[in-house]
């Protein structure tokens, strides 16, 4: 704990006859509160916390894309209207209809033209689609949200505006300031005849007493959803848990029961995955998503951890998924293509996230796969199934067919007779013809090289049995 003040107590605010704030402030700073540790009356400390949602909370989350805003953020280019409209195609055939389309940068400049094209685009062509757009609450943001609205009919804005005392003290905000500019902005939004989506930004590092006013003015001026941004991924799954389980407890004693609930992180301490799944077990109802969790610093939630654990829950419940996983690549592909970033080697569905070389893993596969052949010529082909099922899952996490891929074998230095036969019997042709020289053969040129035979070198090797 430091010893620096944590209240905005000593700050003494001013306004010039402009409108603008001047600060004034002693030798002590305000801090900012610390919801993964810091005691407050509020909101005890939790002592226990659930592993994750349960499956009744897993079968009602749905995903917001930030793919074409804060995931922007983060690379080099900015695309085109077609190559934007073409992603959102692949998102909705995933199943995502809530979309960020952009956040306000001013007027009449590429981005805003862009954002423009792509609604009036979205309005005549994916009607289904609900766009949202970041809205500051200022005057002239909130009128972009308009004219966009005026565009696209069923856009939403998202309202916020910075909130930690931190952010307060640079920006020389009052908390009785940003109420006020919150308030009057959602108000304005509604009475423009807008869905509004509250926001704080740097929520994760606010104090509750001010959180709950912050919470509360938006939900008074009609704002039908609140999002919680942990907008430099400070947080942790226990600080993800209590902030979101008080926001949920806020809500429903403000009389707000209805009032949809976001969750909005960042992967800046490695915890992107696990604070989503703690915020959706503390009451969160949205996930906010980039594909790869590409985005500004360490990135955003991946779209893709959240989708595959929430489906495994799910599957092992027995409900069905709300998307359809057999497109995930398609949806990843199509992003990484757009945004101009190469698909990664390693992680979640990264490239060789179903490929394997080591012997004693192929060698367990391959053990598999001759149990499920010798139950499907006994005609036991319920429980040919279910080995070739277990094949595929007896080394992976992630059965590659349930998202619409198959396994993939290599031969390298680290492989065993059992890899080339389980590489050979995946090209097509039968194990149990090929000779020990041959698989020998393939062995030594692997361990010769030093390196893994790449797929046309063993293609290549293959290829005059797999030809006879």
């Amino acid at each position: 704990m430091t010893t620096i003040a944590r209240s905005l107590t000593d700050l003494k605010v001013e306004k010039s006859m402009t409108g603008q704030q001047h600060v004034q402030f002693g030798d002590e700073l305000p801090v900012d509160f610390n919801w993964n540790a810091q005691a407050h009356p509020l909101v005890p400390i939790p002592r226990l916390l659930p592993g994750e949602p349960t499956p009744q909370q897993a079968a009602q989350v749905e995903l917001v894309s930030e793919c074409l805003r804060d995931g922007l953020h983060g690379v080099e280019v900015y695309p085109s209207v077609d190559a934007m409209l073409h992603y959102i195609e692949k998102l909705y055939a995933f199943g995502v209809t809530r979309v960020t389309v952009g956040i306000y940068s001013g007027d009449n400049n590429r981005v805003d033209t862009t954002i423009r094209q792509l609604l009036a685009r979205l309005r005549d062509e994916m009607p289904a689609i609900i766009p949202i757009v970041l809205c500051l609450a200022t005057p002239a943001s909130l009128q972009w949200a308009a004219n966009c609205k005026n565009i696209h009919p069923r856009l939403e804005p998202l309202v916020f505006m910075g909130t930690a005392p931190s952010r307060r003290l640079v920006q020389g905000w009052q908390l009785d300031f940003v109420l006020k500019q919150l308030a009057g902005a959602v108000a304005e939004a509604v009475r423009l005849g807008m869905t509004v989506i509250g926001a704080s930004e740097h929520s994760t590092q606010t104090p509750p007493d001010d959180f709950r006013e912050i919470i509360r003015v938006q939900i008074e001026e009609g704002a039908s959803t609140f999002v919680i941004a942990d907008t430099i991924g400070i947080a942790r799954p226990r600080g993800a848990y209590r902030i979101t389980a008080f926001t949920r407890r806020t809500l429903d004693e403000l009389g707000a029961k209805h009032v949809r609930l976001e969750w909005h992180g960042h992967q800046d301490t490695g915890n992107a995955i696990a604070n989503a799944m703690l915020a959706i077990a503390a009451g969160a109802n949205r996930i906010h998503v980039v594909a790869r969790g590409i985005g500004e610093r360490a990135g955003n939630v991946p779209l893709e951890g959240i989708a595959l654990n929430i489906n495994s829950i799910l599957e092992e419940a027995g409900r069905p998924c709300p998307w359809k996983m057999s497109t995930i690549f398609d949806v990843l592909k199509c992003y990484e293509e757009m945004a101009e970033v190469p698909a990664p080697a390693f992680g979640m569905l990264a490239r060789r996230y179903n490929h394997t070389t080591l012997g004693i893993h192929a060698d367990a596969l391959l053990k598999a796969h001759m149990l499920a052949s010798k139950a499907a010529e006994f005609g036991r082909y319920e429980l040919a199934h279910q080995l070739r099922d277990m094949a595929r899952r007896i080394y992976s996490a992630v059965d590659p067919e349930s998202i619409g891929d198959q396994m993939s074998v290599g031969v390298s230095p680290w492989s065993g007779q059992n890899t080339v036969k389980l590489a050979y019997l995946l090209c097509g042709g039968d194990p149990n013809s090929l000779h020990a020289e041959e698989i020998n053969r393939i062995l030594n040129a692997a361990k010769e090289r030093g390196r893994e035979l790449d797929l046309s070198e063993l293609r290549q090797m293959f290829w005059p049995k797999l030809a006879a």
